[in-house]
């Protein structure tokens, strides 16, 4: 497990290896698919990119928060100087997130008392989910279709 401490946003801040099997990819391919209104999330992430397998879909079931942007508009959070440290992992649990901090309020009132704040490096795209339950990694070794229902 590796710790990174930095001062970060009037906070000390902790990022702990997240332990997935894509962890240690070098600029993945990275996509986030949201559902049922964003309460619902799935990543598709691309270890060795957007065209070749394994990929791994990561389902997330109780999502209080959401962001998928460009790599290069990271520079304003300066991410690349917290993870740095490590430059082969790119799946990490920010353990001491200001904004799950901050959102422990709401947490309380829709019951969700187990949040986690996930990060994950891609190479175009950076992914962070704030979300409640564990996710499940599912491999997928060979092209497939994902299906989803969003009724207006």
């Amino acid at each position: 497990m590796s710790i990174i401490y930095l001062d970060f946003m009037d906070t000390t801040t902790e990022l702990v290896r997240w332990d997935v099997p894509f962890a240690e990819a070098r600029d993945p391919s990275v996509s986030l698919i949201t559902e049922r209104g964003g309460d619902a999330a799935m990543l598709v992430v691309a270890p060795s990119g957007i065209d070749q397998y394994p990929k791994y879909l990561v389902r997330f079931n109780r999502v209080l928060v959401s962001f998928c942007y460009e790599e290069a508009v990271s520079l304003d959070r300066d991410y690349r100087a917290l993870t740095g440290i490590e430059r082969s992992v790119c799946a990490y649990l920010w353990m001491d997130s200001p904004w799950l901090r901050a959102s422990s309020g709401v947490a309380d009132l829709l019951e969700l008392s187990d949040l986690q704040h996930y990060l994950v490096f891609g190479g175009d795209s950076i992914v962070e989910l704030i979300a409640s339950g564990q996710p499940k990694v599912e491999r997928l070794d060979s092209p497939g279709v994902i299906e989803s229902r969003y009724e207006v």
